[in-house]
């Protein structure tokens, strides 16, 4: 399948899955697992739910010792092998904890027969990484959002060539540099989702510093000039960010502006939240794509990960 046609399509994988909505009140807390592009999907549904009960985005082979009975776990893997994925969703069971599970098939679609849990299909034949929109519509139509995902699609087609072509001249302003992007508790997701699709599509590095922590350590950084000159930066927040972030940002601006170095600072667009981070999203695959491009890269093969994948295995 071809990458530019899989991300041109991405708005049209936001549709409401019919089936039946869970409350998170009814849980003493809830556990989204995953890894790689499938776990990305927490860091969204931790931000998207609202929820008096703890709302956690676990990426590894255990869950947290607190969780246990009472508490529902919703394991999230694309291909349905993911390995610390089916690590938690066992741990989930020998602690009673509820359990649902999120995939195209696999071994957790495997588990969920067996153990008469919730299983949501995604369609087959998508890199994970290119998967986020079925994913991301799934959990939220388990959560009672569907319709709210069936916007997030209109909102982004209604968007596509204005982000298509902010994407092209952002790319042009990365090409031969290392891209940092920095992200704010609202934005960290979608930050480290531009980090994450510039290394496999890209095949390039990139990395992330999150306001407020990298405002009591990063900045200093900057004083290097050899080493920040070699680097394109780019701030992503939101503007419901706490004001005192927002605060922060302006200072981050005025800081590159006496240093002499180009800071992008973006804001979605979109009339709320979820809106203008999916917004944000898709600016950052097609910076991805149109970097991979100019770097002659091709946009689907993950070689390295295969060889880790093949040598755990």
């Amino acid at each position: 399948m071809d990458a530019f046609r899989m991300v041109e399509d991405f708005p049209g994988q936001f549709k409401r899955l019919e089936c039946e909505s869970l409350d998170p009140q009814g849980y003493r807390g809830v556990v989204f697992s995953g890894m790689g592009g499938s776990g990305i999907v927490g860091d969204f549904m931790r931000l998207f739910v609202k929820a008096d009960v703890p709302l956690l985005s676990v990426r590894g082979y255990q869950l947290p010792p607190f969780v246990g009975e009472g508490w529902l776990v919703v394991c999230t893997s694309y291909s349905g092998n993911t390995e610390e994925t089916i690590s938690t969703l066992e741990e989930a069971l020998k602690r009673g904890a509820g359990a649902v599970c999120v995939s195209s098939g696999g071994k957790l679609k495997e588990i969920a027969q067996r153990e008469r849990l919730r299983h949501l299909p995604l369609p087959e034949g998508y890199p994970p990484r290119y998967a986020l929109g079925f994913m991301l519509s799934a959990l939220m139509s388990l959560f009672g959002m569907g319709e709210e995902a069936e916007r997030l699609g209109e909102h982004l087609r209604e968007k596509k060539e204005g982000i298509k072509e902010r994407a092209r001249e952002l790319s042009d302003t990365m090409f031969t540099y290392l891209p940092v992007v920095y992200g704010t508790p609202l934005t960290e997701p979608v930050a480290f989702r531009w980090k994450t699709q510039v290394n496999e599509n890209s095949k390039t590095l990139c990395y992330n510093a999150f306001l407020p922590e990298m405002h009591h350590n990063e900045v200093v950084g900057l004083d290097n000039s050899q080493i920040r000159n070699l680097c394109s930066f780019a701030l992503l927040y939101d503007p419901e960010d706490h004001p005192r972030v927002i605060k922060r940002v302006e200072i981050t601006e005025h800081i590159f502006r006496e240093l002499g170095v180009v800071l992008k600072t973006l804001k979605g667009e979109g009339k709320d939240l979820k809106e203008r981070l999916l917004y944000l999203t898709y600016l950052g695959d097609w910076v991805s794509l149109y970097l991979a491009g100019v770097y002659r890269q091709d946009p689907l093969p993950v070689s390295v990960i295969d060889f880790i994948k093949k040598s755990l295995s």
